[in-house]
């Protein structure tokens, strides 16, 4: 009965024992991805003492395990459709979690980063198929409700692991490692209780791979192709520099401008439980459009927000507009792409990602050395705003129909 009230929550309705079980590994391997970063983060600086190691090679850690995904996420969303996602989401899991749990083991950092970028590979395979799996268990607004649901656990994830994980380092560097292996046994449960769902394709890899091309081009994969983009260009930059802004400005300490982080995941908590019904007889595009709009709004609201809380309710609309943001902008991707290109689709998506969230911090970074903190944000507003209008003109006049069986 809880697992009832709680899809009914999030606007999925009554599910089958079957279909309720495959979600139930889906979003419990959503949350363990949230530990390759967030789990981890808190920890880094326990690395130095034991491995004699600078603070900047601490970057590395996160490099080695999101660098891959710019070169194999288009591969794995390929053997994900040609092969199918049962047992590359198994042997992903399984990997994942052995090599991150061996990383406690490593006698030296070059180790360590080795063992990461086994696990980057894991990762990668891995990071796609859960928004994949949501779209092909789920349907219509069940899907919306799907995709809302995944951020809502995600952005619990975001609260609720590094504290422990910074507390399991506090013990010993390598404990926060050993809880990679919880993972396992959730990938050795994927052999056994997901269900393959692929779709089913007549011609090979050669007129896959071409049908792939010919559907990024379709106007709404394109809007949702550029919102990706602009999110996380958005989260990058805004959130980066936020905390600098405040502490700068505002005289508080590190630890008062990470609490204010609450204020962006409550917000984008409470809009994600209910992206289902905000979607229900609306146009998904529409309300994308006005997140973006609200998100703008908040970034440039900051700099003349006085008083430091205050300063966090212009986080939480932030957030607000997050919760709107994601889960519309990957059931664009799910709904808008037959299942036998689903994962291509969401794994070209994920590439996009990887370029804006790069490209982000290094074009907000070479910003500064001409501008202050404050034109970050201006330029982070307007550039939501402008980027409207510019995805605005990508709808077409009649809505379009994207064929289930094939791509012509």
């Amino acid at each position: 009965m809880r697992a009832l009230s709680l899809t009914s929550f999030f606007g999925l309705g009554e599910l089958v024992p079957e279909r309720r079980r495959a979600l139930t590994l889906v979003f419990s391997t959503s949350v363990a991805l949230v530990m390759g970063v967030n789990f981890i983060q808190p920890a880094l600086p326990a690395l130095t003492q034991p491995f004699g190691i600078s603070d900047a090679a601490l970057g590395l850690v996160m490099t080695m395990l999101t660098a891959p995904a710019i070169f194999l996420a288009p591969v794995f969303g390929a053997v994900a459709d040609l092969f199918g996602r049962r047992l590359l989401l198994a042997w992903g899991l399984i990997l994942y979690g052995i090599f991150g749990a061996a990383m406690a083991f490593a006698p030296t950092f070059t180790w360590l980063l080795f063992f990461r970028a086994i696990q980057g590979v894991a990762y990668s395979a891995v990071i796609p198929l859960t928004i994949v799996l949501i779209g092909d268990l789920l349907e219509g607004d069940k899907e919306i409700g799907g995709q809302g649901l995944k951020v809502f656990l995600d952005r619990v994830g975001y609260l609720v692991l590094p504290p422990i994980g910074g507390l399991l380092a506090t013990i010993a560097w390598y404990w926060p490692f050993t809880c990679y292996f919880l993972t396992v046994p959730l990938g050795i449960a994927a052999f056994f209780w997901m269900p393959e769902t692929k779709g089913h394709r007549i011609n090979g890899a050669k007129g896959y791979l071409g049908d792939v091309m010919r559907l990024t081009r379709h106007p709404r994969l394109l809007i949702a192709f550029s919102a990706g983009f602009l999110r996380f260009f958005l989260d990058y930059g805004f959130l980066t520099y936020f905390p600098l802004f405040l502490v700068r400005t505002q005289g508080i300490s590190t630890a008062t401008a990470g609490l204010l982080y609450i204020f962006f995941s409550v917000g984008a908590m409470i809009t994600s439980s209910q992206a289902g019904r905000l979607a229900a007889g609306r146009e998904k595009t529409h309300l994308l459009f006005v997140a973006f709009l609200i998100s703008g709004l908040a970034v440039i609201a900051v700099p003349f927000t006085p008083g430091v809380w205050l300063t966090g309710a212009a986080l939480f609309f932030y957030g607000l507009a997050n919760g709107v943001i994601s889960p519309m902008q990957k059931s664009l991707l799910t709904q808008n792409a037959p299942a036998e290109l689903r994962g291509g689709i969401v794994s070209f998506d994920r590439l996009i990602q990887q370029v804006s969230k790069t490209t982000s911090t290094t074009i907000v970074g070479l910003l500064l050395i001409s501008a202050n903190l404050s034109t970050i944000f201006w330029f982070l507003g307007i550039l939501s705003f402008i980027s409207v209008g510019l995805m605005a003109c990508l709808l077409p006049r009649q809505k379009p129909v994207v064929s289930s069986q094939s791509v012509s």
